[in-house]
């Protein structure tokens, strides 16, 4: 069994938002709670609207785009994915399409499944540019549908 995601996948998908959440958050509610003479601010209800709308749309986009990151080992059959909490075995037989997006390096790479998990029907992952080439000859060899946006 082979990995086929990055390294990065465990930082990106579970420290960072716990990092994001739980030190912005208590930033955030520090500047909420304080009463406005022990802020060093002409206007501190600005600067906490500011900081209040910092925290929510950085949280939403780390959810939206790194809590989704999915661990993937694979063998000759099946794909293993995993949110470090829970693993599942998916049949390769069960890819529909592969779509990838180079990113800063690396490949994002999205999964489209046949049938629902209890991931979803996409799965996505970051692997390195090696890695996703052995995942891409492996599923070739398969004669599945790729997406002409991976060359």
């Amino acid at each position: 069994m082979i990995r086929i995601s990055s390294s990065l996948t465990l930082g990106l998908s579970i420290f960072i938002p716990v990092f994001w959440y739980m030190f912005f958050g208590c930033f955030t509610l520090f500047f909420l709670f304080t009463s406005d003479e022990d802020l060093p601010f002409s206007n501190p209800n600005l600067i906490r609207i500011i900081i209040l709308l910092f925290f929510v749309v950085f949280g939403f986009l780390i959810y939206h785009s790194l809590t989704k990151l999915k661990r993937v080992e694979m063998d000759h059959d099946f794909l293993y994915v995993t949110n470090f909490f829970k693993t599942i075995k998916i049949p390769i037989s069960q890819i529909k399409k592969v779509k990838s997006f180079p990113l800063f390096g690396f490949i994002r790479v999205k999964i489209i499944l046949q049938t629902n998990t209890i991931f979803g029907t996409k799965i996505r992952f970051i692997c390195d540019s090696d890695k996703y080439h052995q995942f891409n000859n492996r599923i070739n060899t398969g004669s599945l549908p790729i997406d002409p946006s991976l060359n």
